[in-house]
C-alpha cells in the first residue's frame, strides 16, 4: 500500500537525540558570536577613517580581515540555522514514530486474539508484517496457520491500526528526510562561505593567515591532549572511532588503571540489597569507588550513588547471568523462541542483558567503553560483561553512561557542583527510560530518586 512505512524504516530515530544536535548548533552560534565581536573592533577602526602614511594599505588590510571574519561568522550562523531546524525537525518526526508504536502495539494486541506466532520468522516480523500475510491467508510465511482461522471480525479494526501505524511511520521518515536533506545542503553551503586558508607564502597575505595556522597548532595539541574537554563535561573520550578487533579499549584500560589503585568494591552477586538501610551501607562501603567514578565522569558523586542506590535492589547477578545465557541460546537458529519471545522479564536481544551492581545493558556499556555495539567480536563481548560485573569497573562505567546522557541534554556545559537535584532528577529519569524518559515509569524512578538524596548523601560522608 503506498503512502505507508515499517517500523524497520525508521527504527532508527530510537536512537536519535535532538538535544545533542542543538548542542552543535549551539556551538556554532557560540562561534558565530565570537566572531561579531572580532569583528567590530576592525569595523569601527575602518569607519574612522585613519589618516596616516600607509592608511590604503592598512585599510586594505583592514578590509580582508572584515571579509575573512564576516564570511566565517555568516558560515557558523548557517551552520547553526541548519541544526537548529533539523533538531525540531528530529522532534516532530520522533512524534510520529511514537504514535506508530502506540498503533503498532494496539495491533499486535488485537491479532494476539486470533492466534500466535508459530515460527521464528513469524515471531520476529513486526505486528503490520503479521498482518499483512494474516489478511492475505496464504500461509506463506507461517505465521499462524492463517487458513484455519477467521479474521473478518477484525479485519476492519486492523486495517485501520496497519494503517494508522504505516501512515505515522511514513510521516516520520518523510519528515526526517526531507530535513535531514535540507540540512546537508545547507551544511554544504555554510562550509563553502568558510575561507580557503592559504599557506604562508601563497598570494595571501603570510601575517593573517599565519595567525589561523596558529589556531590550527592549537587545536591539534588540545586533541592529542587527554585533560581538554568541555565546560562541564567528563573525560575525553577517543574520537578515532569504535574499537575494531583490539580486545582492551583506551578507555577499558583507563579505567582499569583507575580502579587498581581504588578499595575493593563491595559485589551483589548473590545478595541485593533491599532495605533504605542495607543500600546505605553499601554506599558507604564503596563511597570511595564511587567519588573516584563521579569525578572521572565529571559528575557530582550524589548523581553516581543515588543511582547505585536505585539499581543495587534489582535482581542479583546470578540472575542476569541465566537470563544472558537462555537470550544465547533462543539466538540459535534450532530455537523454536526468538529471544524477545522469551517469557516475563527474559524477553529480549542478548546484548540487552543488564549487567552488574548498577545494572547497565551490554549494549551501552560497550559503547561506553568506546566499542561499536553493532560489531563487537565475541572476545569483546566478554570483556564488557567482564567488566561490567565487576562492581568497581561498573561504577566508572555506570558514571560514563550518565556522562552520555548529560552530554545530550541542556546541562552539558553546567560544572559538576553546579549541577541542581532537579536537573540530576531528570538526568536519573534518562537513565531508566531512555527514549521514553517522559513516561510514568521513568518519572517515578527519578522522584524517587530525589526523594532519596538527603539519605544518599549522608551516605557519601
Amino acid at each position: 500500500m503506498s503512502g505507508l512505512a515499517h517500523r524497520k524504516d525508521v527504527e532508527f530515530l530510537e536512537e536519535a537525540n535532538p538535544p545533542l544536535v542543538e548542542r552543535n548548533a549551539e556551538e556554532f552560534r557560540r562561534l558565530r558570536d565570537l566572531l561579531v565581536q572580532v569583528g567590530e573592533p576592525a569595523r569601527q577602526a575602518q569607519s574612522a577613517k585613519w589618516e596616516s602614511d600607509g592608511s590604503h594599505t592598512y585599510t586594505s588590510r583592514l578590509t580582508e580581515a572584515r571579509q575573512l571574519v564576516t564570511h566565517m561568522a555568516e558560515g557558523y550562523d548557517k551552520a547553526a540555522s541548519a541544526l537548529f531546524a533539523y533538531a525540531s525537525a528530529l522532534t516532530t518526526a520522533k512524534t510520529h514514530y511514537r504514535d506508530g508504536k502506540r498503533s503498532e502495539r494496539a495491533l499486535a494486541a488485537l491479532i494476539g486474539t486470533k492466534g500466535t506466532a508459530i515460527t521464528r520468522t513469524a515471531q520476529d516480523a513486526e505486528p503490520m508484517r503479521q498482518w499483512e500475510d494474516m489478511r492475505a491467508t496464504t500461509g506463506v510465511m507461517d505465521f499462524f496457520a492463517e487458513l484455519t482461522m477467521d479474521v473478518d471480525d477484525i479485519r476492519d479494526e486492523a486495517n485501520r491500526l496497519h494503517g494508522a501505524a504505516g501512515g505515522s511511520f511514513q510521516l516520520a521518515k518523510s519528515v526526517e528526510q526531507e530535513a535531514r536533506d535540507t540540512c546537508v545542503h545547507a551544511l554544504k553551503q555554510a562550509y563553502e562561505l568558510l575561507p580557503d586558508f592559504k599557506a604562508p607564502g601563497s598570494d595571501k597575505r603570510p601575517d593573517l593567515y599565519a595567525a589561523m595556522a596558529d589556531i590550527r597548532r592549537e587545536a591539534a595539541e588540545a586533541a592529542r591532549s587527554p585533560l581538554t574537554h568541555l565546560p562541564g563535561s567528563g573525560p575525553k573520550r577517543e574520537m578515532a572511532g569504535p574499537v575494531g578487533k583490539a580486545e582492551i579499549s583506551p578507555e577499558l584500560r583507563d579505567i582499569r588503571m583507575k580502579v587498581a589503585g581504588l578499595p575493593v568494591a563491595e559485589d551483589m552477586y548473590w545478595d541485593p540489597k533491599d532495605s533504605d538501610a542495607e543500600k546505605a551501607e553499601w554506599i558507604s562501603h564503596n563511597k570511595w569507588v564511587l567519588r573516584a567514578a563521579a569525578e572521572h565522569a565529571g559528575l557530582p558523586e550524589e548523581l553516581v550513588a543515588g543511582i547505585a542506590w536505585k539499581e543495587i535492589p534489582g535482581q542479583p547477578g546470578w540472575f542476569d547471568d541465566g537470563t544472558d545465557t537462555l537470550r544465547d541460546l533462543a539466538g540459535s537458529p534450532l530455537s523454536p523462541v526468538s529471544p524477545r519471545n522469551l517469557p516475563s522479564r527474559l524477553g529480549g536481544v542478548p546484548d540487552e542483558t543488564s549487567f552488574g551492581p548498577i545494572a547497565i545493558q551490554l549494549r551501552r556499556g560497550a559503547e561506553v567503553l568506546g566499542y561499536d555495539p553493532a560489531h563487537l567480536t565475541e572476545d569483546q563481548r566478554d570483556l564488557v560483561e567482564e567488566s561490567l560485573q565487576d562492581p568497581a569497573q561498573n561504577a566508572f562505567i555506570a558514571a560514563g553512561f550518565l556522562a552520555q546522557i548529560k552530554a545530550e541534554t541542556g546541562y552539558a556545559d553546567i560544572p559538576a557542583d553546579q549541577l541542581t537535584d532537579a536537573q540530576m532528577q531528570e538526568i536519573a529519569t534518562r537513565y531508566n527510560g531512555g527514549p521514553y524518559w517522559e513516561s510514568q515509569g521513568p518519572q517515578f524512578y527519578g522522584q524517587d530518586f530525589r526523594d532519596n538524596l538527603a539519605k544518599i548523601k549522608d551516605a557519601m560522608r
